[in-house]
């Protein structure tokens, strides 16, 4: 049976490769420090006691998928940076209940996250607990990848499970027979002198690989500390909520991430990832609160069975209920009590509630995502146990004023996450709700966007994504409780039993006004108010009963703040007229793909391989005076790890193939497997005549190999794209270019994506979005920006973010050109402006910018303007905006 495909995201794609990027010029620079610095201009901070370490985190917010993330990074670390086929690997969680969810991904072979290793280790994978690695023998670590899921805290000696780890164990005996002076140096010494045979010292010759899942959790010294006795290989965190510098205060034991990079909300919500905006809705009584909530959570239920009847995609929406904690001195509305009020007052049935909090586990065996799950309200209190996790969660329904954006924080991490990562049709679907019992609306706000930004957003991000929408004070009853909304009843209506019916049976909120004949609600009716009165009242009551709940509920829960006119903006973009219509301009037009690589010169990649016994990367080993190993270089790893290695008899075909196998897909994107094979097999016989390297010297050298190979490659494809380009773009190439509003891009906020949001204080009005994404706040392109704002002629602009999905594009020779911004004038033509210093723009790929973008603005028929801007000569651009043939 074939298994469905998943693919990653883009934004978790750039993730991986800023990881890869990462180690390999940690081996290029044999140092981790000045390869962190060299990537990300920022300095490194060594963890205590484990110096030369790569320690690096991958900032990735809520509903991001660090799990899935992490599981593609142990394949980017054998290949990058270990070096080898059969990595062990510590991945650590903050909790148990991560732990289980954990194990059983890895150990589903359907599972993506399963799916991530045998992309790259086949079925040699074995995932373990900690007991599972007390029984591990040799083998198990020589055949493949290990993977051993555990918390930190199962590592500390206080702990049963971590004396465990420490002790002489004669299941592992096999581990340590026959190693040399080399690898007993690096180990702990039992009372006799020889390598104690524990679990710990197993993990210290195979130089785990750690991972560390909510990485905030283990930055103490103890953590370190515990981590240094396993003499990991490298550290990879992976959390929303990093330490950062302005944290970092090594005298208490508090140590800054290593931030490589960030991924931001913008990025997950244009992935389809994330509910947002959180629209917030606050009351006073927390009655009114819930009724709101239910009514909207109702709202919700309809809107998403309009859905399934468009796209067939089941969706349930659930409220989570925020109680108050139990307390001595005063009553409150603890989880019970909540659960109580639902039932009797809001007339919820009991088998549509259950509460999750650290002594109720009532969502223990059930599947939320069952079409016959009835489970409509979670109660919990102060936060829901790590590692639970719903997208059906759309409305937070807070009973307690929250003035701690902690007490907030992963609730509402539990409704960001969008479901089945697909945007909707019906846009409320791409939202969630939080409705908050508050008696300071502004507070509230600031404690949802204080929540969001402990989930990981930037606060410039937060201020924009929480939409809190003011009550009207219209409709409200004296005193500023319950809205009241009245309809004529049309009939004669018996108001005893009215009231023994429906008062009762509605907590109140329904009453009849005898005097007047009107029925009132009392706030916003829900769903089980209105079959409480189609059940109590006669069939003529319907049409009465529908107006009633609608008017109840009302515009008011209904509709997000009102914004400006939304200003249409959708750039024509470059295309070539083909027998099929107009097509979008790429490298397909100018490149015959597949590209038969084997008809390239192999000889070249003596340019980018260096043998074994020339390399700078061979080992040195120095043991102090105490015996053990002093790990300085990354070199010296490679050379432990190569005393674990039992190599294979090798043929020059497998050679050839497990090189083919391990080219990443940017270096075969456009190769088939016999033109990879034969170019492969052809540098093997050079550098053989070359060096003399004989087969097993090379398959020795087999990740030099690929990197060299990945090089060459490289560097012969961006020999034939810019001449093939440059071919393209004459007139007897026979491509007819047309710039067309046929094929246009249409910037919209929903899928505007960034890596920062901008921080800086010009307040840029006519910039489309809210948030300015990847500006700096200072600088001649921010220079740039500020002219654009103040031309009478800008109706609007975007900043044109480089390297998102849903960002104005065009085809150079060897990638995508991402011009700076891209401005709507107010007669309708459209301007591009590339922003480069003077430096930058006489280059070659500067050149090639300038020649794609004029040819777009040219075959534009005068409605659009190409202009590539340098030192600060903005006056070009009102040239051009007054120019006209």
């Amino acid at each position: 049976m074939s298994l469905p495909v998943f693919s990653l995201k883009n934004y978790q794609l750039k993730t991986l490769a800023s990881l890869r990027r990462f180690l390999e010029k940690t081996v290029e620079l044999n140092d981790a420090d000045t390869a962190f610095y060299a990537i990300t201009k920022r300095p490194f901070v060594a963890p205590p006691g484990l110096p030369g370490l790569p320690y690096v985190c991958l900032r990735v917010p809520t509903g991001g998928g660090k799990t899935i993330l992490a599981a593609h990074s142990i394949a980017i670390a054998a290949d990058a940076f270990l070096r080898c086929d059969n990595p062990a690997v510590l991945w650590l969680v903050p909790s148990d209940t991560i732990r289980e969810q954990t194990l059983a991904t890895l150990s589903d072979r359907a599972h993506p996250n399963r799916r991530a290793l045998a992309d790259r280790f086949g079925e040699n994978v074995r995932v373990m607990t900690i007991q599972d690695a007390l029984y591990a023998k040799r083998a198990d670590y020589d055949g493949g990848a290990v993977v051993i899921v555990a918390t930190i805290q199962a590592f500390r000696v206080e702990k049963t499970e971590g004396r465990k780890v420490y002790e002489a164990n004669g299941e592992l005996m096999d581990h340590f027979s026959g190693i040399g002076h080399e690898q007993r140096a690096i180990l702990e010494a039992g009372p006799s002198g020889d390598p104690l045979p524990s679990l710990a010292n197993v993990l210290r010759m195979r130089r785990p690989m750690v991972i560390v899942d909510e990485a905030h959790n283990a930055r103490t010294d103890l953590s370190f500390d515990t981590l240094g006795r396993l003499s990991p290989s490298l550290i990879v965190e992976f959390t929303a909520t990093p330490v950062t510098p302005e944290e970092h205060k090594p005298e208490k034991g508090i140590y800054a991430s290593n931030l490589l990079h960030h991924v931001s909300a913008a990025e997950l919500k244009a992935e389809e990832m994330i509910k947002l905006p959180v629209i917030l809705r606050g009351r006073v009584d927390p009655r009114d609160t819930i009724s709101d909530a239910m009514a909207w959570l109702d709202e919700l239920a309809a809107t998403a069975r309009a859905e399934e009847n468009i796209t067939r995609e089941f969706v349930r929406p659930v409220m989570l209920v925020q109680a108050e904690p139990r307390s001595k001195d005063k009553p409150t509305l603890h989880a019970e009590e909540v659960k109580k009020l639902l039932i009797e007052d809001f007339r919820v049935p009991e088998e549509h509630i259950v509460i999750a909090t650290g002594d109720s586990k009532g969502l223990d065996g059930v599947d939320l995502f069952d079409r016959d799950c009835k489970v409509r309200f979670i109660i919990t209190q102060q936060a829901l146990k790590e590692g639970w996790d719903c997208s059906f969660a759309y409305v937070l329904c807070s009973v307690a004023e929250q003035k701690s954006a902690r007490a907030v924080e992963q609730l509402l991490g539990r409704v960001l996450r969008l479901p089945h990562a697909k945007r909707k049709h019906h846009e409320d679907l791409n939202r969630a709700f939080a409705f908050a019992t508050t008696t300071s609306f502004q507070n509230a706000a600031n404690t949802l966007r204080d929540g969001l930004v402990n989930n990981g957003f930037e606060r410039v991000e937060a201020q924009s994504l929480v939409r809190a929408i003011a009550e009207p004070l219209q409709g409200l009853e004296p005193g500023g409780a319950a809205y009241l909304h009245e309809e004529a009843v049309p009939f004669e209506l018996d108001y005893q039993a009215f009231e023994k019916n429906v008062h009762t049976l509605t907590g109140g909120r329904v009453e009849f006004d005898t005097e007047k004949q009107v029925i009132r609600a009392r706030g916003a009716l829900t769903d089980y108010d209105k079959t409480a009165l189609l059940l109590a009242l006669p069939d003529a009551a319907a049409n009465m009963i529908e107006a009633l709940v609608h008017k109840s509920r009302g515009a008011r829960l209904k509709s997000v703040e009102v914004d400006k006119e939304p200003v249409r903006f959708a750039v024509p973009r470059l295309t070539v007229k083909t027998a099929h219509g107009l097509q979008l301009f790429d490298r397909g037009h100018f490149l015959d793909i597949p590209w038969k690589l084997e008809n390239d010169d192999p000889a070249q990649i003596m340019d980018f391989f260096v043998p074994p016994k020339q390399a700078r990367d061979e080992a040195h080993v120095d043991v102090d005076q105490t015996g053990h190993v002093n790990v300085q270089f990354v070199t010296d790893l490679h050379e432990q790890l190569m005393l674990n290695l039992q190599e294979r008899g090798w043929t020059t075909n497998a050679l050839v193939n497990w090189l083919d196998r391990r080219l990443p897909f940017t270096a075969r994107r456009d190769i088939t497997r016999v033109s990879s094979t034969l170019f492969i097999a052809k540098a093997l016989d050079h550098i053989s005549a070359q060096t003399g390297m004989s087969l097993e010297a090379l398959a020795r050298a087999k990740f030099r190999l690929v990197e060299a190979l990945v090089k060459v490659i490289a560097k012969h494809r961006d020999g034939r794209e810019a001449q093939a380009f440059q071919m393209a773009l004459v007139p007897q190439s026979g491509l007819d270019f047309k710039t067309s509003a046929d094929v246009e891009l249409v910037f919209e906020e929903s899928r505007y994506a960034y890596r920062e949001p901008y921080k800086g204080r010009t307040d840029f009005k006519k910039h489309l979005f809210r948030v300015i994404g990847d500006l700096e706040p200072s600088g001649e392109e921010h220079e740039c920006a500020v002219y654009l704002e103040r031309m009478p002629e800008v109706k609007a602009w975007v900043r044109n973010t480089s390297q998102q999905p849903n960002s104005f594009w065009l085809q150079t020779a060897t990638d995508k050109f991402y011009p700076d911004f891209v401005a709507l004038l107010s007669d309708g033509r459209y301007l591009v402006v590339e922003y480069k210093g003077s430096h930058i723009a006489s280059g070659d790929d500067a050149k090639e910018k300038r020649l794609i973008g004029e040819l777009w603005a040219d075959r534009s028929g005068g409605t659009c303007l190409f202009l590539m801007i340098e030192n600060k000569e903005f006056s070009r651009i009102d040239a051009a905006i007054r120019q006209r043939d």
